[in-house]
């Protein structure tokens, strides 16, 4: 039980070496113009809600106003998307993380051998 057990932290160990170097890669990636922070360029929230009561001539407005939020969000969901799978592409190209792949690779092939191993031992013990 021991050996599996150390065997699965190695496994841990390796693959949060992974995460740590494809948040590295992530980190390093330029960030859409515009953008500083979740509340966007200007640090303000949406505006919806406040201000009380539309006016009865603004209602046409409302939907166009809530189309923009929605086409903005889906922008900057797109930019984000863009931005993570680059990260992911750079990492998978740097040969230290093709290392580290093989790595952890190893290890999880070392813990289930591991783990089945203990696991055969306890039923020819029964």
């Amino acid at each position: 039980m021991a050996e599996s057990k150390a065997a699965w932290d190695q496994v841990g160990q390796e693959f949060r070496e992974l995460g740590r170097q494809i948040k590295q890669h992530y980190e390093q990636q330029p960030r859409p113009a515009g953008e500083t922070g979740p509340a966007g360029p200007t640090g303000q929230q949406g505006q919806a809600g406040q201000g009380g009561a539309e006016a009865p001539g603004d209602q046409g407005a409302a939907p166009a106003a809530d189309r923009r939020k929605v086409d903005d969000a889906l922008q900057k969901l797109t930019e984000s998307l863009e931005q993570a799978f680059s990260a992911l592409g750079d990492a998978i190209r740097d040969p230290q993380f093709g290392e580290q792949t093989k790595k952890a690779a190893g290890s999880l092939s070392d813990a289930l051998t591991a783990t089945f191993s203990e696991a055969s031992e306890r039923f020819r013990k029964k």
